[in-house]
């Protein structure tokens, strides 16, 4: 081992030309989700019964139910139950924040992936972690539905 290099660095050296990932979360090679709170690795497993659609948003962070209209109005369903209360039914926030702005209060929140996080761990405030009630696939049409609500809104 050449001078001034540590163990550790070998050995995650060593781990990654085996293709041994150091990361948490997701699939393998794919999304590496972090708290919102913390951005320490989020251990999230892909469910054994996800369908192609949550294992590819695993894969590359894009919402595949975005723009889907079945999907937007699953969506729809979901965030009327879990989450209009605080968000309000326009998405213009209440105790909690506006989600049709583009004002985030954590940058990754701006993305697909940073919004699966939150909805799934938790935030500041009131935002209590949804990934012990919502599947993964809920959380995405969720996404999508929100998403939605967004664009309407930006077009008014």
């Amino acid at each position: 081992m050449s001078a001034g290099r540590s163990p550790i660095a070998g050995l995650v050296a060593l781990l990654a030309l085996a293709g041994v990932s150091g990361g948490a979360s997701g699939a393998e090679d794919g999304v590496q989700f972090r708290d919102p709170l913390t951005d320490e690795p989020l251990e999230i497993e892909l469910p054994p019964d996800a369908g192609e659609e949550v294992e590819r948003f695993f894969e590359t962070g894009e919402n595949p139910y975005h723009g889907d209209q079945q999907a937007i109005a699953e969506g729809r369903q979901l965030y009327n139950r879990w989450c209009a209360s605080c968000h309000m039914p326009d998405g213009s926030g209440r105790l909690g924040p506006s989600l049709i702005d583009d004002t985030w209060k954590y940058e990754r929140a701006d993305t697909a992936v940073g919004q699966f996080e939150i909805i799934y761990a938790g935030a500041t405030g009131a935002m209590q972690p949804f990934g012990n009630r919502l599947s993964p696939e809920e959380i995405l049409k969720i996404i999508a539905y929100t998403d939605h609500l967004r664009e309407q809104h930006q077009t008014q």
